[in-house]
């Protein structure tokens, strides 16, 4: 048995799927020469046909939309339904010239109730995808290009034995086959055959004597006593999807439904190829010359097509789009699934997608140069520290001794014999290690005017607190980074403010703050 996937008027709707938008009323798709090629059923209901001129189209349906060929979109929709129809055999035939837009499917030992069940989900993630497909299953690959043109559009049409082949015939004109010329056509409509049924039921010998081996091989094909052998092909995995529209879009809908018929494409491709994705990168070039390009790292490898739409959507949410997107692509990095148990006291997310998606809200909100994990730099700098994304995976996080481990300055007390000292030289016990006070850091330092007596604090007055200084300890120099563009020197001293409490106050840059209070 064969299976013929048959996208209608396949040039207009794969350029159709790069506009962003599903334009109503007659839309035609013209060819190089300016005729129009193809067109959709209300430009059909608009009394156009194929090879009308420009002039002529604009004559009779002066609001008609008018696409041109798109050879990359052309490819990307191939590409697309070879993906959906490997889902049921790598035994593919796409078609080229005159069957662009047709995929024969080849059964050695097909099961029909199962076969009736799995299409028509591959006809709706056609449909989802913008290419409006049908479907027929016959003996042979020609009948089963009969049974998809008989089809109802997104439904499947079974020819199970000769006889429901030949009464489908009977409603068939000449010209639904391709091997018959237009003058062969003609002779046959002067012998009164106006279907390909009447033209099976002729004697073929006395057929090949009128026509030729034209007429013997329509013969063959509407009888099945010939069946043409099927040239598999293969396609190489491509893990991007670009579009180039011909008008610019600026409007969030438009994108969003560019950007979800691109992770439907992607998604068949990793099904395909066996393969997950890992992180996903998006390239926007705008009318004004800007460009903008993000890579998102998925909370978990998926091919989900659903999950990575929803990512991209917050993403755009968040980008102020100054100027009409005129091209844009969308690439993902596929990795092998990897299988393994998770251990039983892993710490896990329950949903990391959810958790992923809530972590970009807030970036959105509060700015992603103002939303993260902090970080402390290896820099001797007091509280350098800079942001980081949040995980959605908390076991892949770990300390880094030299970025991430807080480091705490220990106090060791002097040992009070030699006895004492050899002990605590070689093996130091707990209880002589000490640490000061936690300092409670106040962020940002709040600004401070400080009067001096000697070059040290004596009185100090800010927003939190005012009072002589009772006593202090410094000043302590800090400077660093001096071969560095932006070298930095402070001065800090630890001050007790009468009645108040023990502060932390810092001079850098001619200017004094707070830093921070001692508990």
């Amino acid at each position: 048995m064969f299976l013929r996937l048959q996208i209608e008027n396949f040039r207009l709707f794969a350029a159709l799927r790069t506009e962003g938008r599903w334009p109503e009323g007659a839309v035609v798709l013209v060819d190089a020469s300016g005729r129009v090629a193809e067109l959709n059923q209300a430009a059909q209901a608009r009394e156009l046909i194929p090879g009308m001129t420009m002039a002529r189209v604009l004559s009779r349906c002066s609001g008609v939309t008018v696409l041109h060929a798109d050879p990359a979109a052309e490819r990307a929709a191939k590409r697309l339904l070879w993906n959906v129809a490997w889902q049921l055999t790598p035994q593919i035939e796409l078609g080229d010239d005159e069957q662009v837009g047709s995929a024969t499917l080849e059964f050695p030992h097909p099961n029909l109730e199962k076969l009736a069940q799995q299409v028509p989900p591959l006809l709706e993630q056609l449909r989802r995808s913008g290419l409006p497909a049908r479907a027929g299953l016959a003996a042979t690959p020609d009948w089963a290009g009969f049974a998809a043109m008989a089809a109802e559009r997104f439904a499947l049409k079974i020819l199970p034995t000769k006889q429901r082949v030949h009464e489908l015939l009977a409603h068939l004109p000449l010209a639904a086959l391709d091997t018959l010329s237009a003058d062969a056509c003609r002779i046959l409509e002067g012998w009164g055959i106006r279907s390909l049924a009447g033209l099976a039921a002729l004697p073929r010998q006395d057929l090949g004597q009128r026509l030729g081996p034209d007429g013997l091989r329509a013969w063959d094909i509407l009888n099945g006593t010939a069946q043409r052998v099927l040239r598999f092909g293969e396609l190489e995995p491509d893990y991007r999807e670009s579009f180039d529209l011909e008008e610019p879009i600026q409007d969030l809908a438009s994108l969003r439904y560019l950007m979800q018929q691109a992770c439907e494409a992607l998604a068949h491709q990793l099904e395909q190829s066996g393969k997950i994705a890992r992180s996903l990168s998006i390239d926007l070039w705008m009318e004004n010359g800007q460009t903008h390009r993000k890579t998102i790292r998925l909370p978990e490898a998926t091919r989900r097509a659903d999950l990575m739409e929803r990512l991209i959507g917050n993403y755009l949410e968040q980008l102020p789009l100054t100027a009409p997107v005129s091209k844009g692509r969308v690439a993902i990095d596929p990795v092998d699934p990897l299988a393994r148990q998770a251990g039983l006291f892993e710490r896990s997310v329950r949903n990391p997608w959810r958790l992923q998606e809530t972590l970009d809200q807030l970036a959105g909100l509060l700015g992603s140069e103002s939303f993260g994990a902090p970080r402390c730099l290896n820099t001797h700098r007091p509280d350098a520290y800079r942001l980081v994304p949040l995980p959605t995976d908390p076991s892949s996080e770990r300390l880094s001794p030299s970025s991430d481990k807080l480091e705490a300055r220990h106090y060791v007390t002097p040992p009070s014999s030699p006895a004492a000292a050899g002990s605590s030289v070689l093996s130091p016990q707990p209880s002589a290690l000490q640490m000061g006070p936690p300092l409670r850091r106040f962020r940002p330092p709040v600004p401070a005017k400080v009067w001096l007596e000697q070059n040290h604090p004596a009185h100090l007055e800010c927003a939190i607190v005012s009072g002589p200084v009772r006593d202090f300890h410094g000043p302590y120099a800090l400077n660093g980074d001096w071969a560095e563009a932006r070298p930095w020197a402070q001065w800090e001293w630890d001050v007790e403010i009468e009645s108040s409490g023990v502060f932390c106050l810092r001079r850098a840059d001619k200017q004094w703050h707070i830093v921070g209070a001692y508990d």
